[in-house]
C-alpha cells in the first residue's frame, strides 16, 4: 500500500501548513476521533471544541502507531489518472515517474481542491489568497492594516474572527444573490449543552427529515403525522431563534446581512452551509472587531489597491482572502472517464436519469413530505449538469462511495470515500474505508445496477430537497450522519444499536468509542456467512 498525499505533513486539511491559532473544529471531545483511537482532552474551547493544532497532532499520532508513516509519500500530487490493460489503475505524479496499482481509493475529500476567483485587474498590488492558504501566510497577515474577506462559508466566518481578533479592518463581502449568510447555531443548546452534543443523540437527529431513516415507531410519528411535522417546525423555529440571539443579528444593519436564510429557518435548511460558533467568545470578537458588511461582489482591481464593487462602494485593502469554497478533485481524471466513474454527468444518459430522479422525488415526498410542505418558495429540486469552470453537484455514486456501472461488471478496482459533507468526519471515514475494504476484496454483496441507480437518484434528489443550495453542490448531510453510517452498518451486517438499552439509545450521545469493534463484528458477520477473514490482532 502507498499514500500520495499533496501536503507537506500529515492531516489534510488539519496538516501543519493549514491550521493557525484560534481555528477550531464544529465538533466537540471525544466526537472528532476514531472508534478504536482516544483522543486527549487537550487544546479545548471552553465549550469543548477541538482546536486545530489539537487535530493535527492526533492525525499524525494515529498515522505513526498504525504504521502508516512510512507508506506516505508527501508532496505529492496526481495530475492524471488512466486505466491500465491490466484492469487497473496508472497515476502520473508531479514528483517523479508514474504509480501504477490495482486497486485505487481516490480519498482526495471535498476540501482539495480550492477555487480561487479572479477579477480584471490593473497595477493592483495586494496579494490575494485563498482561506487554505491562510496557515501559510500568517506572517504577511500580521503585517496587514486591512483585508478584504470574499465568501460566505464557514472558512468566511474563521477567517474574519481571525482577522479581528489581530486588530484588523475587515471588509466581508457577500454576493446579493446566491444562498446568502452560512447558518450559525450557538455554541451550546440553550446554553445548558454542547450543540454537537445534542444533535449527536438520536431523538434530535431523528427531527431532521432524512432519506436514511425512514423506518420505525419514531419516524413515523415524526414525519407521518402533522403534530410531528408541526413539532419538527416548532423545534427549528426555536433552535434559530435562540441562534439568532446569540448572534446578534438585530443589533444592526451591518449584521442583519449575516442573519441567514431562508429567514427564519436558516439552520433547518443550511442552505448556505451549516457552522458552530466554535471559537472562544466567538460573537463578541465580531461584534467589537473593525468590520463592514457588504451583499455585494468585487467587478475590478486598480491602482492605490481598490477593489470596485457591484454595488459601486471602492475599497482599499492591503489583502484580499477568497473564502470561496472547492470544487470536486477530479480534474485528474479525463472527461469520459469522468462520466464513466458517475463523478460529472454526461448528455446520453439524461433521459434515464430524469426518469431515475422523478421516481426517487416520489419517493422522498412520500417518505418525507414535510420537505415539499414547508419547502422555501422559489427552491429548485432540479440540478444543472456539470460544466467545464467548476466541478460541482453529488457525483451518482452507491452509498456514495461506488459507481454502480463498474461494480455491475464486478470491476471492484476503485472507491470514493470522504465526499459526504457532515459531521463526525473521523467515524464516516473509519466505516466508509471499512465498507470500502469490503467491496474491493468482494466481501460485500450489493443489488443489481438499476436498484444502485435508484438508489443514488433517490438520494441525490433528497439532498437537493434537504439542503437546498448545499445539496445541489454536494452530497450533503450535515444533520444526518448517525443514519448513515447506520445504512453502512447495515451493509456490513453490522449492528446499528450500539448502546445498552432504549433510552441511552435514543437520548444519550454518539461517541465514535461507541463503534469499537466494528472490524471484528463484520469479520463475525461473515463467518456467519461461511467466509473466512483473518484480522491482524491489533487491528481488531
Amino acid at each position: 500500500m502507498r499514500i500520495l498525499d499533496g501536503s507537506r505533513t500529515i492531516g489534510g486539511v488539519w496538516s501543519k501548513e493549514k491550521v493557525y491559532p484560534d481555528l477550531y473544529a464544529q465538533i466537540a471531545h471525544p466526537l472528532f476521533e476514531y472508534s478504536c483511537y482516544r483522543m486527549p482532552a487537550e487544546g479545548l474551547s471552553p465549550d469543548g471544541f477541538i482546536s486545530g493544532h489539537t487535530i493535527h497532532k492526533y492525525l499524525t499520532s494515529f498515522a505513526r502507531d498504525h504504521d502508516l508513516v512510512r507508506r506516505m509519500q508527501l508532496e505529492t500530487n496526481v495530475t492524471k489518472v488512466e486505466r491500465t490493460t491490466s484492469g487497473g489503475w496508472s497515476l502520473e505524479v508531479d514528483n517523479g515517474p508514474a504509480v501504477t496499482c490495482d486497486k485505487l481509493i481516490w480519498a482526495v475529500g471535498g476540501t482539495s481542491s480550492p477555487i480561487v476567483p479572479k477579477w480584471p485587474s490593473k497595477n493592483f498590488s495586494s496579494p490575494i489568497i485563498h482561506s487554505s492558504q491562510v496557515g501559510d501566510n500568517l506572517a504577511a497577515i500580521e503585517k496587514i492594516e486591512t483585508a478584504i474577506v470574499v465568501g460566505a462559508a464557514k472558512s468566511a466566518l474563521d477567517t474574519v474572527y481571525m482577522l479581528l481578533k489581530a486588530g484588523k479592518k475587515v471588509d466581508w463581502l457577500i454576493r446579493e444573490e446566491g444562498a446568502g449568510p452560512l447558518a450559525m447555531a450557538s455554541p451550546t443548546f440553550f446554553g445548558l449543552w454542547n450543540i454537537i452534543d445534542v444533535i449527536s443523540t438520536r431523538s434530535v437527529a431523528s427531527f431532521s427529515p432524512s432519506i436514511m431513516n425512514t423506518t420505525g415507531i419514531w419516524y413515523n410519528a415524526i414525519s407521518q403525522t402533522s403534530i410531528g411535522r408541526f413539532t419538527t417546525k416548532a423545534i427549528w423555529w426555536a433552535v434559530d431563534k435562540y441562534s439568532a440571539y446569540c448572534a446578534g443579528y438585530s443589533a444592526n444593519e451591518n449584521f442583519e446581512k449575516l442573519r441567514p436564510e431562508p429567514r427564519g429557518f436558516g439552520l433547518f435548511w443550511a442552505q448556505a452551509g451549516l457552522g458552530a460558533a466554535s471559537a472562544p467568545d466567538f460573537w463578541k470578537t465580531m461584534h467589537e472587531g473593525d468590520l463592514t458588511v457588504h451583499r455585494s461582489e468585487i467587478t475590478s482591481l486598480t491602482d492605490k489597491d481598490i477593489a470596485h464593487l457591484k454595488s459601486g462602494a471602492s475599497v482599499q485593502t492591503d489583502m484580499i482572502l477568497a473564502c470561496s469554497g472547492y470544487e470536486k478533485p477530479y480534474r485528474s481524471f479525463g472527461k469520459g472517464l469522468r462520466v464513466d466513474l458517475g463523478l460529472t454527468y454526461g448528455k446520453n444518459d439524461t433521459i434515464k436519469w430524469a426518469k431515475l430522479e422523478a421516481q426517487g422525488e416520489e419517493e422522498v415526498d412520500r417518505m418525507l413530505p414535510i420537505l415539499k410542505e414547508w419547502s422555501p418558495q422559489g427552491a429548485k429540486s432540479s440540478l444543472a449538469p456539470h460544466d467545464d469552470e467548476h466541478l460541482h453537484g453529488p457525483s451518482r455514486h452507491y452509498r456514495r462511495l461506488v459507481p454502480p456501472s463498474a461494480a455491475a461488471q464486478n470491476d471492484r478496482t476503485i472507491f470514493f470515500p470522504g465526499m459526504v459533507h457532515s459531521i463526525f468526519t473521523p467515524l464516516i471515514a473509519e466505516t466508509q474505508a471499512l465498507w470500502g475494504c469490503a467491496y474491493l476484496l468482494g466481501h460485500l454483496d450489493l443489488p443489481n445496477e438499476e436498484q444502485m441507480n435508484q438508489e443514488v437518484a433517490t438520494f441525490n434528489v433528497w439532498t437537493r430537497k434537504r439542503y437546498l443550495a448545499q445539496g445541489r453542490k454536494h452530497a450533503y448531510a450535515i444533520f444526518d450522519f448517525l443514519s448513515y453510517i447506520d445504512t453502512l452498518c447495515r451493509d456490513l451486517g453490522i449492528k446499528t444499536a450500539r448502546k445498552g438499552n432504549w433510552f441511552s439509545e435514543m437520548f444519550v450521545r454518539y461517541k465514535p468509542s461507541d463503534y469499537n469493534g466494528m472490524l471484528k463484528e463484520f469479520a463475525e458477520a461473515q463467518r456467519a456467512k461461511g467466509k473466512v477473514i483473518t484480522l491482524e490482532k491489533k487491528m481488531a
